[in-house]
């Protein structure tokens, strides 16, 4: 099979498109990113990467908190107007049901099916960039959609939340069928 150069493209797909809420001069705000990823999940560690110039970027600075919220595919024009229109112009947490981190005050998103409350651990500048270390200290999900498995609530099934997926043909996706599970379907390559 034969390879086609592109140049230094990020070529790294699926990209969750998340809107990311800080506080900024005491309202809440929030903006659309695909900028988003998990860094560990014991502990729970996530990084984001914005413009330094970001409205957003403003309060995270200001209040050292954040929200990850995931909006679902019914969400799909609020999430790119949040991307489109600036807060420095628009009062973005009057699009959305909003309400307060227990942990963190960071605002949230009552209509996304997944919100994460974030505290930096740790600031990087790269260029233009600011990437957001930090840790989840509470994750909320809506009821509708946790699931329980021996008395145990779990992970909600991804095809449930419906996340709305981006890709660099500036395209976004919905996320498809559930074709294995983690840590399992290799065992058959496993040397006896």
């Amino acid at each position: 099979m034969s390879k086609v150069k592109l140049g230094a493209v990020p070529l790294v797909y699926p990209i969750p498109i998340v809107l990311v809420g800080a506080s900024v001069d005491g309202k809440p705000n929030f903006t659309e990113v695909g900028d988003c990823a998990v860094m560990g999940i014991k502990p729970a560690l996530v990084t984001i990467s914005l413009s330094a110039s970001h409205h957003t970027t403003k309060g995270i600075d200001e209040t050292g908190v954040f929200s990850i919220n995931i909006p679902s595919t019914n969400m799909l024009s609020l999430a790119d107007y949040c991307g489109i229109v600036s807060g420095r112009n628009v009062d973005k947490g009057t699009l959305f049901t909003t309400f307060l981190g227990d942990q963190t005050a960071a605002p949230l998103i009552q209509e996304c099916p997944v919100g994460l409350e974030c505290r930096v651990l740790e600031v990087v500048q790269v260029k233009h960039r600011r990437l957001f270390i930090a840790e989840v200290v509470e994750c909320y999900v809506s009821s509708q959609f946790v699931e329980s498995a021996n008395g145990k609530e779990t992970v909600p099934h991804l095809s449930k939340l419906d996340p709305i997926i981006y890709a660099l043909d500036n395209r976004y996706y919905r996320i498809g069928d559930a074709i294995g599970t983690g840590y399992q379907e290799g065992m058959s390559h496993k040397e006896s």
